[in-house]
């Protein structure tokens, strides 16, 4: 019986490599290796989230100059926008990169996004 656990313990996913082209065994691939990087990176996205959509209609009606009916439009553009990308980066990360790829991707695209905005 031990031996049949331990064979289920070594089993290797039929069809599956890691990035380096290495047969991928189920006991030492998963699990929570990564999840400390995801986990961060979605607790500063959601900050970041939060911190800009409490701010923005007073920055587009303020320093933008523009009117509030104007900066409501803009400001449920971008909500929508916000909700509807995961739907891309699902599609990219199944069909072309892999899921690591494109948390990296976009992460670094959302590090480079806020760096671009405009400081007092």
């Amino acid at each position: 019986m031990a031996v049949s656990e331990t064979a289920l313990l070594d089993d290797t996913v039929p069809d599956v490599v890691d990035y380096k082209d290495r047969v991928v065994i189920r006991s030492k691939s998963g699990g929570w290796r990564s999840s400390g990087f995801i986990i961060g990176v979605e607790v500063a996205e959601r900050f970041a989230y939060y911190g800009i959509s409490l701010n923005l209609i007073s920055f587009l009606t303020g320093p933008m100059g523009q009117s509030t009916a104007t900066a409501a439009e803009n400001v449920n553009a971008w909500s929508g926008t916000a909700s509807l990308l995961p739907l891309l980066g699902g599609f990219v990360a199944d069909s072309f990169l892999g899921r690591f790829r494109t948390i990296v991707l976009a992460s670094l695209l959302y590090v480079l996004s806020q760096e671009l905005l405009p400081s007092d």
